[in-house]
């Protein structure tokens, strides 16, 4: 019978810009990018998560799940704590803190939070990504000054007219009312791409504030 629990109260509030500081800590080196994301990784039996050495060998004969991280044993009941920290792909770094929701014989799912940190930033815009291996889905919120860029692409802020916001790095027209749609697709670094779905929530002369959902794919 798969256990479960019920956690009440759970709420992820994330931002992602190279301005804010992450966990009370300074504020990220140039060409640095992080983000916070929520998962919700479910692992079947015999099988590793993509990217790390996180691995689910069904129920012990006590009826804790089997987990393994990094090739060693560790027992696991539902809401305890399984935390992973590795690098995925270069100038990548991914720190998973999340807890156990639910295990069976089959599978174990795992829900919580990842850091996912790039170093060595590079944007280049356009193109599809590669295969995946892992995603990520953070919220993301930019207030960008005119003429600044949204960090990791060629996305920028220009200014206004008489009721439009105009940016650069946007396909097609550059205009854009409160409310409408802003979308970008770029690579942030060898095998990791950004896809970025935004909304303009608000502009003046001098400033802007844009946005939406983040998808970071680390390619296989």
């Amino acid at each position: 019978m798969k256990k479960t629990i019920l956690i009440l109260g759970f709420a992820l509030a994330l931002t992602a810009c190279t301005a804010l500081p992450f966990f009370g800590a300074t504020p990220l080196p140039p060409n640095v990018l992080a983000y916070e994301a929520p998962v919700s990784l479910t692992i079947k039996k015999d099988t590793l998560l993509p990217g790390t050495t996180l691995a689910y060998n069904g129920k012990s004969e006590t009826g804790a799940a089997r987990l393994m991280i990094a090739g060693q044993l560790a027992p696991k009941q539902v809401a305890d704590n399984v935390e992973w920290q590795g690098s995925p792909a270069p100038n990548l770094t991914i720190k998973l803190a999340t807890r156990v929701a639910t295990f069976d014989d089959s599978a174990i799912t795992l829900i919580g939070t990842a850091h996912v940190e790039i170093k060595d930033i590079k944007p280049q815009a356009g193109g599809t990504p590669g295969t995946p291996l892992i995603e990520f889905g953070p919220l993301v919120t930019y207030s960008l000054a005119k003429n600044e860029f949204v960090p990791g692409t060629n996305l920028a802020y220009t200014g206004s007219t008489a009721n439009s916001a105009q940016f650069i790095g946007v396909e097609g027209v550059p205009y854009r009312k409160s409310g409408d749609s802003i979308q970008y697709n770029g690579r942030l670094a060898p095998k990791v791409f950004l896809r970025l779905d935004l909304r303009l929530i608000r502009f003046t002369e001098t400033d802007a504030v844009v946005g939406g959902q983040a998808k970071i794919i680390i390619e296989q």
